[in-house]
Formats: structure tokens, sequence, C-alpha cells
């Protein structure tokens, strides 16, 4: 046998293998979410979480989004999106506060629970 023969084979034989191990993925359903494994529970679940370990004198002084974002994981390890994030924060009945100007910064955005707006 020549060598690009025994290199088709491999090949050959690796995709049957690939194939083999995907199929067997599917048939077991999809990932068990655990607290061990937080990547994969809702980013809304993990958020609800963060805020309740969240003094609430400081819920009451205005939550950046930033910081929210900096204290929570994305779903491939990075942070979350922001756009997520403000949803997520929203539908568990937050609100947005703009500033637009004063002499720290020029634009500021701070979240409050919906009873202190």
């Amino acid at each position: 046998m020549s060598d690009n023969t025994l290199n088709n084979t491999a090949f050959v034989q690796g995709i049957a293998d690939t194939l083999e191990l995907y199929r067997r993925d599917q048939q077991s359903g999809p990932p068990v979410r655990t607290e061990h494994n937080p990547g994969l529970t809702p980013l809304r679940t993990r958020l609800k979480k963060l805020l309740d370990d969240i003094p609430i004198n400081d819920q009451r002084q205005g939550l950046s989004l930033l910081d929210l974002q900096a204290r929570l994981r994305g779903r491939k390890g990075g942070l979350p999106h922001i756009g997520e994030l403000g949803a997520a924060i929203r539908r568990l009945g937050w609100q947005r506060r703009r500033r637009w100007s004063n002499e720290d910064a020029a634009f500021a955005s701070l979240w409050y629970p919906k009873d202190q707006c």
C-alpha cells in the first residue's frame, strides 16, 4: 500500500469515529444543568442569584450593568452579552435610570429595583 492510501484510510477512519461519538452524544440527550456547571444555567437564573447576594442598601444606590457583567460568566466562558444582560435584568423587574451629565462622568446609567423608581 502507498502512503496516500494509508493516509486516506486513517482520515476516513477518523471521520467515522467522530461521527460515531456525535451519534452517541445525540442519543444521550441534552446536557444536564447542575450547580457545578453554571455555564449551562440560564442567564436570568444566574443574574437573580447574583442580585440576591447584593445587599439591599447597595441595590438602592443603583447597579451598573458593566459591574454586573464583570461578575457573571457568559455561555462560552467570557462575559455575558450586555444586551442579553439588560433584557434579563429588565425581566426581573428592574428599571434603568439615566443621568446624562454631572461632574464625574458625561453619561451614567444605573439599574434600580422597580419599587425604587
